[in-house]
């Protein structure tokens, strides 16, 4: 049976002694995979890393002890079953003794040391709980940047129209925020960095399809204007989302301090889109971007709870929205920052008074649904079939859409950052916290074999049928292109009262795009559909036939329409699977169960 705070403080000393004999039996701490300069080469980054990539990663941290800290937080008050010379030792101070410990950094492997009682005395569980990459307290914020945001390619993957979302989670006390708003502000230094950088890049891919012998790199001094970033930041409380880029002028505040703002609407409109009406602030420089932060942040609702005297009473979504002017017709990019609130448990909060105590459980009841969505899109790279994720049971989830939606076809990866406390007394919320992130960890997915043909279904084509199809979707458009030009020539030679210049019948057909370059030899359409539309139209412009008639911008709009095409033939043969995936549950259970099942099961999916 595990001990409460109190009664693992009192048996301190003996735990300690166990603890350390475990300890010495222990092997090193495996070390991290790669070093930070090579991840720090990583930045520059934009084409889709080769083979299949983890969805969901999955990372660990624990924070040092603060000062004095286990003698202020942890109640020393000895139960009278204790022997007196037991209790005396106990009440006299509290040292810090460890509930974590750091076997692996990568892969990542925590211990949690849980205390607990047997008619023996004390004891001492150690439970291993896995994660993808693990900090212990001597790293600093810097470092599980690299490691978490650059390793991962965050920033490159939101610039190239993907969604890029890291989530904070953990007991209140754990550092969450500490981490947080460190990812925040170095996000915001290195933005526009990489922002210039990708934009260099597109643009030289543009000039040397127009011109090979224009290219100066003196003349890419600008890739940052390629792009246009735009902030909002949001705060859930409950069930309450509140804006806090609302100007504060005017508005009256509750008795803690805390400034009452106007509530705002969550919910899904006409075209299936989560965008609550949220001031958005263009930030134009990354000392604007921090501005803007560190002044949404300063607003945040914050109240003293039992384990944090400032604790964050709610979840604060920074979303950062990236739009390419290049190619405005590309998916807008987004960056997703959520400091999740602190979870909490029924020891943690019984001193609540009733607002605080309904706070909590809906803290905790957000989470909780969190949690089912997370697993669900870790579970998706697993199975062929499809996976159900039920982002519409709680406004937590429903903002994070993005994210969930197994209907988009931009890229998305999150990355969840688990916090636990480092003292031996919160081990048992701990092992919570471990527990709740630890199955997020999956491995990649397996490679497999060829799928059947179906010429519906992009997924399943080889290389020369991925050719042929793209061949003709370049050649649709050409003779389209064509035929608008001999419309023109005739409206002209009509105007001018001349007569119609003739085509020659025999002259080749040029198409946008060399494809026998776009699609070497190899690739498939299950690659193109892994890229975002501006990878696609980027290679597209490496590989274009510019000359005449056909200018980069020819190359861009045809190369758009047709990724636009091969994205919708993926998505319906999607919808088909699932659509056929749904109607065989729910056939096996009518067999099983019966015709009541049918109902339950419809009610159970949302149909």
């Amino acid at each position: 049976m595990a001990s409460s705070a109190a009664l693992t403080t009192t048996h301190l000393p003996r735990l300690r002694e166990e603890l350390e004999q475990w300890r010495m039996k222990q092997p090193l701490t495996a070390p991290f995979s790669s070093s930070l300069h090579d991840i720090s080469c990583r930045t520059d980054v934009i084409n889709p890393v080769e083979g299949q990539e983890k969805d969901v990663i999955v990372a660990f941290r624990t924070r040092p002890p603060l000062e004095h800290e286990a003698e202020e937080k942890f109640n020393t008050t000895v139960p009278s079953s204790v022997p007196f010379t037991h209790a005396i030792e106990a009440a006299s101070k509290v040292d810090f003794c460890p509930g974590i410990t750091l076997t692996s950094n990568e892969p990542g492997i925590f211990v949690a040391h849980v205390p607990g009682m047997k008619w023996s005395g004390p004891t001492l569980t150690h439970k291993k709980f896995e994660s993808d990459i693990a900090f212990g307290p001597d790293v600093i914020n810097d470092e599980v940047y690299q490691r978490t945001v650059v390793a991962n390619h965050m920033i490159p993957l939101a610039l190239s129209g993907g969604i890029a979302c890291i989530l904070a989670y953990g007991q209140t006390g754990s550092g969450k925020t500490y981490t947080m708003e460190a990812l925040e502000y170095r996000v915001a230094r290195d933005l526009f960095v990489a922002a210039e950088t990708v934009g260099t890049q597109l643009l030289q891919s543009e000039r040397k399809a127009a011109d090979p012998a224009e290219i100066s790199s003196s003349e890419y001094n600008a890739g940052v204007d390629v792009f246009e970033f735009s902030v909002t930041f949001l705060e859930l409380l409950g069930k309450r989302a509140v804006d806090l880029l609302e100007p504060a002028d005017g508005l009256s505040a509750d008795n803690q301090g805390n400034l009452i703002r106007k509530e705002i609407a969550v919910h899904e409109d006409k075209n299936g889109d989560v965008r609550p009406r949220l001031i958005s602030r263009k930030a134009d420089s990354a000392e604007h971007l921090r501005d803007l932060i560190a002044s949404a942040l300063s607003y945040r609702r914050v109240s003293a709870t039992a384990r944090n005297a400032t604790s964050s009473r709610s979840h604060a979504l920074l979303n950062i929205r990236i739009k390419n002017k290049l190619i405005p017709f590309a998916e807008d990019g987004q960056l997703i920052l959520v400091d999740l609130a602190g979870s909490e448990r029924y020891e943690d909060s019984k001193g609540h008074d009733k607002q605080r105590m309904l706070e909590s459980r809906e803290n905790n009841n957000s989470l909780m649904h969190l949690k089912e969505c997370v697993r669900a899109k870790a579970k998706m790279a697993q199975e062929d079939g499809f996976v159900h994720i039920p982002w519409r049971s709680n406004k937590l989830t429903m903002l994070l859409k993005p994210v969930f939606d197994v209907e988009s076809r931009q890229a998305s990866k999150t990355i969840i950052i688990a916090h636990v406390s480092p003292h031996l007394q919160d081990s048992t919320h701990s092992v919570s916290t471990l527990s709740y992130a630890s199955p997020f960890k999956t491995s990649p997915p397996k490679p497999r074999g060829p799928a059947p043909f179906n010429a519906a279904d992009p997924r399943t084509w080889n290389h020369e049928q991925t050719l042929n199809w793209l061949t003709k979707e370049y050649t649709t458009r050409a003779l389209a292109r064509r035929s608008h030009e001999g419309k023109v020539r005739e409206e002209e030679a009509a105007a001018a009262e001349q007569a119609v210049p003739q085509v020659d019948p025999d002259e080749p057909l040029v198409l946008a795009v060399d494809v026998s370059k776009l699609c070497p030899e190899g690739m498939t359409a299950r690659h193109f559909g892994a890229m975002n539309t501006v990878q696609f139209v980027q290679r597209c412009l490496e590989c274009g036939n510019v000359g005449g008639d056909i200018t980069p911008e020819v190359v861009k709009i045809d190369s758009a329409e047709v990724m636009g095409s091969l994205s919708f033939l993926i998505l319906r043969a999607k919808t088909k699977a699932r659509t056929r995936i749904m109607k065989s549950r729910k056939h096996v259970a009518l067999d099983i169960y019966g015709k009541h099942s049918e109902r339950c099961f419809s009610i159970c999916v949302g149909r």
